[in-house]
């Protein structure tokens, strides 16, 4: 249960705790996955967002952490680290392949688009998404396209229409020992506090 593992107030996030302790035990997701998505959901919740986790966003895909305020809608994808054996010896590609992927996926039907990650890891973040969206050339486009490829290819397939929209407007850190998130912030958002 990860409830024994949070020590924080759950400050009326007990259906955030609910879903996530039901996806862990029915093997959705892994219980590091989730601990990490509930210390997000808890930030943006202090933040003053209403927040759900494992969202539907396209009929497809599910937003890890999904939250809303009157100023905007943020998608927070967690992004673990974890490296399939067979792609270990290409970790960096595979991982900045996998950041592509969920930008390409998640960034259109949201305001603010970031990942999530423990702050141990350093995220190989793809050149490619600093670039804003409109100063993007068709050879960056390309670019995104081959790496959600590679990532996935028959998800990927179904999705490239939307890679020239893709985008990563921050990174968040998360110190799970301490339960707080600390956001690099790539992009101007605008009124949305983070």
């Amino acid at each position: 249960m990860l409830e024994s593992t949070i020590t924080s107030n759950f400050n009326g996030l007990s259906e955030v705790l609910d879903k996530l302790d039901f996806e862990v035990s029915r093997g959705g997701i892994a219980r590091y996955h989730a601990i990490l998505q509930f210390i997000v959901a808890l930030d943006l919740h202090r933040r003053g967002f209403d927040v759900s986790v494992e969202e539907p966003v396209d009929g497809v895909f599910k937003a890890d952490v999904y939250a809303e305020s009157p100023l905007g809608r943020v998608i927070v994808e967690v992004e673990t680290g974890y490296v399939p054996p067979d792609r270990i010896h290409s970790l960096e590609e595979f991982l900045e392949a996998k950041m592509v992927f969920k930008a390409v996926a998640y960034s259109a039907y949201t305001d603010v688009f970031m990942i999530a990650t423990p702050n141990h890891i350093k995220m190989p973040v793809p050149r490619e998404l600093l670039i804003p969206v409109e100063d993007r050339d068709e050879s960056d486009i390309m670019a995104i396209r081959e790496l959600a490829l590679r990532y996935d290819k028959s998800k990927a397939s179904r999705i490239l229409w939307r890679a020239h929209l893709s985008r990563l407007d921050g990174i968040a850190y998360v110190n799970v020992m301490n339960q707080k998130v600390n956001y690099i912030i790539m992009a101007d958002l605008g009124n949305i506090i983070l």
